[in-house]
């Protein structure tokens, strides 16, 4: 059980980097613009709905991707970025396989005070908001990883357990969590 904490750990810190530095991070010119109505994705399993105005940033694409730390778990993933660039959602369903996350797990995972109890559309999680002062500590680790640095003045996290699996939605507005998750 240690070494599956760890692996969410690592899972967690990771996109934690990935959101902060992701709005504003890419040139999105090969995409021919955005959708203008909402759109329905699958993602690990589990539905989505992405708001109008978003497209999806192939650069942030899990597809089944498996890791094994001594235990195997697959990750799917994907990022949707306004038409600004200035916006994100992003998104990551991880499978442990036969460790079944819980959100007493995510919550001894967390361990913080900036983490709140929170339902959003039925599911009960795990709030954060991580705002320009912890950006710096991001920005850190995102040059160790050759990221971009945060251009969101805030990133709204939201991480709940589905079936066992673990679900991370991130945004940088706190509304987008409310549209997205089902």
């Amino acid at each position: 059980m240690k070494i599956n904490r760890i692996a969410i750990i690592a899972v967690l810190a990771i996109l934690t980097v990935v959101l902060a530095g992701s709005a504003s991070a890419f040139d999105l010119s090969f995409l021919t613009g955005s959708d203008d109505a909402a759109q329905d994705v699958n993602i690990g399993g589990i539905d989505f709905t992405i708001p109008a105005g978003f497209t999806e940033n192939e650069d942030y694409k899990i597809d089944n991707e498996t890791t094994s730390a001594s235990s195997d778990f697959h990750m799917n993933a994907a990022g949707f970025e306004d038409d600004s660039k200035k916006n994100a959602i992003y998104i990551m369903v991880a499978d442990y396989g036969g460790y079944n996350v819980t959100n007493e797990v995510i919550e001894q995972v967390l361990d913080s005070d900036d983490a709140v109890k929170k339902t959003i559309n039925g599911h009960d999680g795990y709030f954060m908001e991580v705002n320009n002062d912890q950006a710096s500590e991001v920005n850190d680790q995102t040059e160790i990883l050759n990221l971009e640095n945060m251009t969101s003045d805030k990133v709204y996290m939201f991480i709940y357990e589905e079936s066992g699996d673990l679900v991370y939605i991130g945004a940088t507005e706190e509304s987008y969590l409310n549209e997205v998750i089902h």
